[in-house]
């Protein structure tokens, strides 16, 4: 065996147990095929990308990827998946997530279609063998239902029409913008069911609010807000200084609408009691850190959850808001370079997917005219 292939080996050996048991199967099968260790490590690492995104869309219950059970890929929908490959061809979150962490870090450029292919052929063979060929000691399927069999490997450079179809279904359209903002600050008191609840919300909803309004009003990344720093917002211009993906500097704007909230954030920041040399512009406290400190990615994430749940869309995510926002700016302003200078696209090709998603207003407004 080449030293190569004994590093592998090793890493494998040394991973696996990170995974679910029957992901375990799934290698262990896999090495019956005689697939060389490099290759089922790079079956790990598809998997436990799909997992965290999973756990990122609240689409499972589990912290670790460890704890991803059978019945959350059985519950999986087509247009789940659709869902994730359209992430795919969009954004990086968890490495976005780690350049906080580690700023020297390269961030990864948007994924080739060749890239994007192998992620999905990795889940339709982990899905396959749970479908098709492992059983359990009854000598039933370990999946009842086999999703990933929906989607055509040919079909994961989505038609403009899937992108669209894959987002219209989660995102906030038109005055709907507005009256999640509202219910996020007024309409949410109403499912606080405890006082504990109620104070709570109410500490929070002028972060929460300036939070979401934000991102519905400039398109911005949850990285991007939970990285801002007092000195990287420019109030008078409704701008912000962020470095986005590629170490790109790029000063962004924002609606009035939006400058509303976040100035009424700023006015209370000091109740989280945050240290003098604290720069962070949204705040979080916890039991062991009563002064405040920059909130997390995956706080952002479960609290726009909590919200859209109660709202009455469960499937809206802090990455559909930014989805909103761009299919709300190229219905008001019909010039996609624009929107691509907003959004920080590196492809107007990305950009354009949101044009599409006009394309059944457009057919339903033609059929009112004739």
């Amino acid at each position: 065996m080449s030293v190569t292939k004994q590093r592998d080996a090793l890493q494998l050996l040394q991973t696996i147990g990170s995974y679910p048991w029957y992901v375990e199967k799934f290698i262990d099968h896999k090495k019956t095929k005689k697939s060389s260790p490099s290759t089922l490590l790079g079956y790990l690492r598809d998997i436990a990308f799909f997992f965290r995104w999973m756990m990122a869309e609240g689409l499972t219950a589990a912290k670790d990827i460890k704890d991803v059970s059978l019945s959350d890929l059985n519950e999986l929908k087509k247009e789940t998946v659709e869902s994730y490959i359209l992430y795919l061809q969009e954004s990086h979150l968890y490495e976005r997530s780690a350049l906080l962490t580690n700023p020297t870090r390269s961030a990864k450029k948007e994924y080739s279609d060749r890239t994007i292919s192998r992620k999905i052929s990795s889940l339709k063979s982990l899905f396959h063998y749970l479908a098709a060929l492992a059983e359990d000691e009854n000598g039933d399927a370990y999946l009842r239902r086999n999703v990933l069999a929906k989607i055509e490997l040919d079909a994961t450079e989505l038609t403009p029409l899937a992108r669209a179809h894959a987002i219209r279904a989660k995102i906030l359209i038109d005055e709907e913008i507005y009256q999640f903002v509202d219910f996020v600050y007024n309409g949410y008191l109403a499912h606080c069911d405890t006082e504990k609840k109620r104070q709570y919300h109410l500490q929070n909803r002028d972060r929460d609010t300036a939070m979401i309004a934000l991102i519905l009003s400039g398109g911005f990344r949850v990285s991007e807000i939970v990285s801002l720093d007092l000195s990287d917002i420019v109030l008078e211009k409704n701008q912000l200084k962020m470095v986005r993906k590629g170490k790109k500097e790029d000063a962004p704007f924002f609606s009035d609408w939006g400058k509303e909230h976040l100035s009424r954030y700023l006015a209370v920041r000091d109740k989280y009691c945050p240290a003098p040399q604290e720069t962070a512009v949204f705040l979080a406290v916890s039991p062991t850190k009563p002064h405040g400190h920059r909130i997390e990615i995956r706080s952002v994430q479960k609290l726009v959850k909590k919200y859209a749940k109660a709202f009455g869309i469960p499937d809206l995510s802090v990455h559909k808001l930014r989805h909103s926002f761009a299919t709300q700016f190229l219905r008001l302003n019909p010039d996609p370079h624009q929107l691509q200078a907003q959004l920080g696209h590196s492809k107007i090709e990305t950009t354009m997917q949101y044009a599409h998603v006009l394309e059944d207003a457009l057919e339903k407004a033609v059929n009112r005219t004739t």
